[in-house]
C-alpha cells in the first residue's frame, strides 16, 4: 500500500493536543509544487574565488584569505576561477542546519535558503512524491525526511494523523515491518512517536531503535514530555526532538544522554513563542501538558544538557503557513534559536556549531558542516562578526547552497 497522505504538521506541535489541525493544513497540490521545480531558473556554476574572506572555523573568526568555489564543492585551487569577489574582510560561516522543520513546498525551501539555511531535515513528510521531489534541487536548500513515523494506537497524535489502522503500532505488536515500509518508501532516516499515553511501548521503542540500528539507520524521537523523554533515552535513540517543559530531566537521564553518544534537538524556538509571543501556539501544546509546564523548565533542561556536555542541534519545529491558525518562519526563526540557545548559555561560537558541524556530525553528512577543500559550498556572507553578537548571522551579505550563489537574500 502506498501511503500518500500522512499529514503530521499537527506532531510538531506536539503529541497529546486536543485540536484536529489535520482538518485545517494547507497541503499542497503536487502539480503545483512539480510547475514551481520546472520554472526554476539557475544559473550555471561559475568557478569562484571569494578573496579577503575571514573564515569561522568552527571556533573562532581567522585571518583574511581566499576560498575557492568549484561547481557543488570548495576545491582548493583557484586556477581557471572565472569570477573573483574581495570580500572586503567580511565573515564566511557554513550554511546552516535546521534540524527540526516541516518544509512541504518548494517556496518553504526558497524561504529557507534566504536565510542561509542550506540543510533541513523535515520531520515529517506529509507526501512521499512531494518529499522526494523537494530533497535535493539545486540551489535550493538539501531536505532530508522522515516519512511514516512509529506511531501508537491512542492519544492525541493517532488523533490528529489519518494512519491506517494496519500501520499503528498496537500494544505486543512487531514494529520492525515500520523501518522497512519507511525506508522502503525513501526515509532517509526513522521517526518515533513518544507521548505520554497511547504511544509505542518502552519494549517496542527499544526493538524499533535496535533494528533499524542493525539496518545502519538513524533514529530520531519525538520526546515533549519527561516521561516521554526518559523512555527515549532508555531506548537509545540517536536525537531526541524536543525538551520537556512539564518538568526538569534528573541527572541521571541527562547523564545517560552524554555517555551513551545521543544528541539533543530542543526547538527552544517553538516554546519561545507558544509562551512569550504566540498564545495560539499554546493551545494546541495543552493537551499533554499539566499546570507545571513553564518555559523557565525548557531552558533550564537545556542548560543542563549544555553544562553535562550533551551535542545539541538547532533546530526550529517550524511550518511556515502550514498551519492557517498562526505562521512559524522558515529561515529566520533558526537565526533566533541561535539567540535562544546563547539565552540558555552557550557562547555564539557553540551555538554555530550547534548549526552546522554538529549536526553534521551527529547525522553522519560528512560533506558539510565545516569550511574546507572538498566540502559542499554551502556558505553564508556575514557583513558582521557573530562571535561578538550571535544576532549577527541575520547580517547576511551573500548565500550559497551547493555552489550557486542565491539571488534572493532575506533583508
Amino acid at each position: 500500500m502506498q501511503f500518500k497522505q500522512l499529514l503530521l504538521v499537527s506532531i510538531a506541535l506536539f503529541g497529546g493536543c486536543q485540536a484536529c489541525l489535520h482538518d485545517h493544513v494547507l497541503a499542497p497540490r503536487l502539480e503545483d509544487e512539480f510547475a514551481a521545480l520546472r520554472k526554476r531558473d539557475v544559473p550555471a556554476p561559475v568557478k569562484t574565488a571569494l578573496r579577503n574572506v575571514r573564515v569561522f572555523d568552527g571556533y573562532m573568526v581567522g585571518k583574511p584569505q581566499t576560498v575557492v568555489i568549484d561547481g557543488e564543492y570548495i576545491a582548493d585551487s583557484d586556477e581557471n576561477v572565472e569570477q573573483t569577489i574581495d570580500a572586503g574582510n567580511r565573515i564566511l560561516i557554513p550554511g546552516l542546519i535546521d534540524s527540526h522543520a516541516h518544509v512541504e513546498s518548494v517556496e518553504g525551501l526558497e524561504n529557507m535558503t534566504s536565510y542561509g539555511v542550506t540543510t533541513i531535515f523535515d520531520m515529517a513528510c506529509p507526501n512521499y512524491e512531494l518529499c522526494n521531489s523537494l530533497k535535493s534541487n539545486r540551489g535550493l536548500a538539501s531536505l532530508f525526511v522522515s516519512m511514516l513515523p512509529a506511531l501508537g494506537p491512542s492519544g492525541g497524535n493517532a488523533k490528529l494523523n489519518p494512519v491506517s489502522p494496519e500501520l499503528l503500532l498496537y500494544p505486543g505488536k512487531d514494529p520492525k515491518y515500520l523501518v522497512d515500509y519507511a525506508f522502503g518508501n525513501g526515509s532517509s532516516y526513522f521517526k518515533i512517536i513518544g507521548a505520554n499515553t497511547g504511544a509505542p511501548t518502552q519494549e517496542q521503542q527499544n526493538e524499533l531503535v535496535e533494528y533499524a540500528h542493525s539496518k545502519g539507520h538513524f533514529v530520531v524521537t519525538h520526546a515533549p514530555s519527561v516521561t516521554a523523554y526518559t523512555q527515549a533515552v532508555i531506548a537509545r535513540t540517536d536525537v531526541l526532538q524536543h525538551i520537556p517543559d512539564d518538568g526538569l530531566l534528573s541527572s541521571c537521564v541527562t547523564n545517560s544522554i552524554k555517555e551513551h553518544g545521543l544528541a539533543s534537538t530542543p526547538t527552544i524556538e517553538i516554546f519561545r513563542r507558544a509562551y512569550t509571543i504566540q498564545p495560539e501556539i499554546l493551545q494546541f501544546l495543552r493537551g499533554n501538558n499539566s499546570a507545571n509546564s513553564t518555559y523557565e523548565h525548557v531552558i533550564e533542561n537545556v542548560r543542563r544538557q549544555h553544562i553535562a556536555g550533551v551535542p545539541i542541534l538547532a533546530g526550529t519545529d517550524a511550518v511556515g503557513n502550514t498551519v492557517p491558525a498562526f505562521y512559524f518562519p522558515f529561515g529566520d526563526s533558526l537565526h533566533q534559536e541561535l539567540v535562544n540557545l546563547v539565552d540558555a548559555g552557550m557562547t555564539p561560537a557553540e551555538a554555530l556549531r550547534a548549526a552546522t558541524v554538529v549536526p553534521a556530525t551527529v547525522h553522519r553528512l560528512n560533506d558539510r558542516g565545516v569550511i574546507r577543500p572538498g566540502m559542499r559550498a554551502d556558505l553564508i556572507l556575514l557583513n558582521s562578526n557573530p562571535l561578538l553578537n550571535i544576532s549577527n548571522t541575520r547580517d547576511i551579505a551573500r548565500i550559497w547552497a551547493g555552489g550557486v550563489e542565491y539571488a534572493n537574500v532575506a533583508k
